[in-house]
């Protein structure tokens, strides 16, 4: 690596620690729960997010889908579920494959608010990316997707590389 773009390197890791902190506190989340005057924690949008990504597809979402796809244990996936139901944006409904077993729905306060919040995060977006070219945000797009895979690359090449060598994960 050159040391120009090992410079650059540096520089993007200093900008994905930013972005990582400031997702670590939610802040657009809060930002769109304040400034639409939504009335429930922004961890229970994480939980509509879910619901919402699996609509349409075969798979039923219970909680421990959400525990799965937020990374964080039964309980906590189980509080947060609450919340989104004593929030009035998501259901609970029986699987039509097993009544026994809890299923969750958006409730249509729930879509309304999915659509809200998506549309206020595209509006900052906008607003941050409104001054640059048109060519510049489709490259920037481009570019952040071919970067955004690195990580599971790279980790499958420490696997295909352990593997080779006869190591175990």
């Amino acid at each position: 690596m050159s040391p120009r773009a090992a410079e650059a390197a540096v520089a993007i890791d200093s900008i994905m620690g930013n972005i990582r902190r400031s997702m670590a506190r939610r802040e657009l989340m809060r930002m769109a729960v304040r400034d639409l005057k939504l009335d429930f924690d922004p961890g229970v949008f994480d939980v509509m997010s879910v619901v919402e990504s699996c609509a349409g597809s075969d798979r039923e979402v219970t909680v421990g889908t959400v525990a799965e796809r937020l990374n964080v244990d039964p309980s906590r996936a189980s509080r947060i579920v609450s919340d989104a139901v004593e929030a009035g944006v998501v259901k609970r409904v029986a699987s039509q494959a097993d009544a026994r077993r809890i299923c969750l729905e958006l409730t249509d306060a729930g879509r309304r608010h999915a659509l809200a919040v998506r549309k206020y995060k595209w509006q900052r977006f906008a607003d941050a990316l409104g001054d640059w070219p048109e060519e510049e945000v489709v490259e920037f797009a481009r570019l952040f997707t071919k970067f955004s895979g690195w990580i599971a690359e790279a980790d499958a090449k420490r696997a295909r590389d352990a593997e080779a060598a006869g190591e175990k994960d």
